[in-house]
């Protein structure tokens, strides 16, 4: 596995100088103070220029990943399983509001756990309601990086932008 790199200003965000080699060359680079690196996809190094929108398309990507991960903090992140979800939100929605409405996607999951209905209707309106929060918050601060990263113009101003603190997802709910 090979990497590629580009050694930059911190103050400035300018290039110094590029590299590439075997995965780990990045991390055995000796830098200077003020310096920093940043692994790069080979299209951003391949010409004289460094390629701008490429390297903020491949950091975007990273920042799309990142999202990804940080809402498997809180639910099963499979394709399928997130139409489950909203599937038994919509369910136990029509449930609550007319108990003669379908139990299909809430009745076999009471029995299995040995709830009633009504409990697991107004258990998974609950957790839908909070991860609507929690997803809302992750869309924020992917969308602000995404935002930045495209506003930025230096190699440092787009690796600085890139830098996301999902911490916040960790506070208490105010």
């Amino acid at each position: 596995m090979f990497e590629h790199f580009v050694a930059y200003d911190l103050a400035s965000g300018k290039e110094l100088w590029r590299g590439s080699g075997p995965a780990g060359a990045a991390l055995t680079q000796p830098l200077p103070n003020g310096v920093g690196i940043l692994l790069v996809p080979q299209e951003v190094v391949m010409q004289i220029e460094i390629d701008l929108p490429a390297l903020r398309t491949a950091l975007m990507v990273g920042v799309d990943n990142a999202a990804e991960r940080a809402r498997a903090r809180f639910i099963t992140a499979l394709p399928g399983q997130v139409g489950t979800y909203w599937m038994k939100a919509e369910v136990a929605r029509r449930w609550l509001a007319d108990n003669s409405a379908s139990t299909v996607m809430l009745a076999s999951e009471a029995t299995a756990r040995g709830m009633t209905i009504a409990d697991l209707a107004a258990e998974v309106v609950a957790n839908a309601e909070a991860w609507a929060f929690v997803a809302d918050a992750i869309e924020g601060i992917r969308f602000t990086a995404k935002r930045a990263i495209a506003e930025a113009m230096t190699i440092g101003a787009i690796a600085e932008a890139a830098v996301v603190d999902w911490s916040v997802l960790d506070a208490p709910a105010a």
